[in-house]
């Protein structure tokens, strides 16, 4: 084999790309996919297929680096945040497919700078490296070029990746990032979302407009909700929503979105594989993709026409083992009864201000950033 091979060419290119990036890289970055799928093919390059009673049948590479932490000897210490990524892609709902759960270990990988980790400990083990690539077709069983790769995946851990990890319930599919975002809503008892499962999914194909997930149109018809209470509803049966909301009533409601469109209004292309085939009566859903359509027949947004990205860590959302520290002070308490909808807020601020006149606190200012 040449001493030189073309995607090494291009993993090299995009790392350098992202390596002079001066902010921290996230999945909306431009060569963030380009970058996965080369490693991907790079990994998957030279592949042996393996020998059954049914004949050959295609392995992929995650199988053997799953592997890696339960093959070590004694003597052999492992790195243990490899072993974390490793064990936090096996327990996941998300990724059900070795493909889904590779790509979900790139990610995480990338994120927490140890994917030269499995790559070096096959280059030391000869037999496992035997069983599983050819040294003439495979980057990874040449000598050469597996040294090129591995200084290159050093490289790569020099880039302050920051990928929103949980975003993972479409890698068994595609590489094609959606937009996630994770809210906190006040808590109540019905978020006002209508659902239908799709695809092991929960699609959302309406939503309440007094209900508190309408609020700034933070939930939209033709998303779909990812994780309740940081549980995945990735195909979860159609109770698990009211039976989380009621295990945790009276506190608040964290939810994280797929997004249906990205910000420039492109639809994500899996959701809009699953709109088609839903029910002719949902109008809302055949109209996101029918506006999707003329925009992408039409050419896409301008630039200087796009609103600043809604980034989704300028404000921290915890998840409910987490901690989020706000300095507050106590002003006093309110009965609003059993309705815990989003009209009550404004009523119970006022209310309170009156019963505690010496407080000074700006209704005006939260009047204003309640809306």
């Amino acid at each position: 084999m040449s001493v030189s091979d073309p995607l090494l060419k291009k993993l090299k290119g995009f790392i350098y790309e992202l390596r002079t990036e001066t902010r921290p890289v996230r999945d909306e970055n431009t060569y963030i996919q380009p970058l996965c799928e080369t490693i991907e093919e790079i990994l998957r390059k030279g592949l042996k297929k393996s020998t059954s009673l049914f004949g050959l049948t295609k392995r992929d590479y995650w199988t053997w680096i799953e592997s890696i932490p339960d093959s070590v000897n004694g003597n052999e210490r492992i790195n243990p945040i490899f072993s974390m990524a490793v064990t936090t892609v096996k327990a996941s709902g998300k990724a059900q497919t070795s493909q889904g759960k590779g790509r979900m270990f790139i990610r995480i990988a990338l994120q927490k700078k140890v994917l030269p980790v499995p790559v070096e400990h096959i280059l030391k083990n000869t037999k496992l490296i035997g069983q599983w690539y050819d040294p003439v077709e495979s980057i990874i069983g040449d000598d050469i070029l597996s040294e090129i790769l591995m200084s290159l995946l050093f490289e790569a851990t020099e880039i302050n990746f920051k990928l929103m990890l949980k975003n993972s319930s479409f890698l068994d599919e595609t590489w094609y990032i959606p937009r996630y975002r994770p809210y906190e809503f006040v808590p109540c008892r019905d978020l006002g979302i209508h659902l239908q499962y799709v695809c092991g999914r929960a699609l959302v194909v309406a939503v309440n407009d007094s209900g508190v997930a309408a609020e700034d149109s933070k939930v939209e018809p033709g998303d779909i909700l990812d994780e309740l209470y940081g549980d995945s509803l990735k195909g979860a049966r159609k109770g698990k929503i009211p039976s989380l909301l009621k295990q945790n009533q009276g506190w608040p409601v964290y939810l994280s979105v797929i997004k249906c469109k990205y910000q420039d209004g492109r639809i994500y292309p899996p959701i809009a594989d699953i709109l088609r085939q839903m029910n002719k009566d949902l109008v809302s859903l055949h109209q996101i993709v029918e506006q999707a359509e003329k925009l992408e027949s039409g050419g896409r947004v301008p630039p200087h026409a796009l609103l600043p990205r809604d980034d989704y860590e300028e404000v921290p959302v915890p998840s409910p083992d987490e901690k989020a520290v706000y300095k507050v002070k106590y002003i006093g308490k309110t009965n609003v009864g059993s309705n815990g909808s989003m009209s009550q807020i404004e009523g119970a601020v006022e209310a309170i201000v009156k019963e505690n006149p010496d407080v000074t606190v700006s209704l005006e200012w939260f009047l204003m950033n309640s809306k």
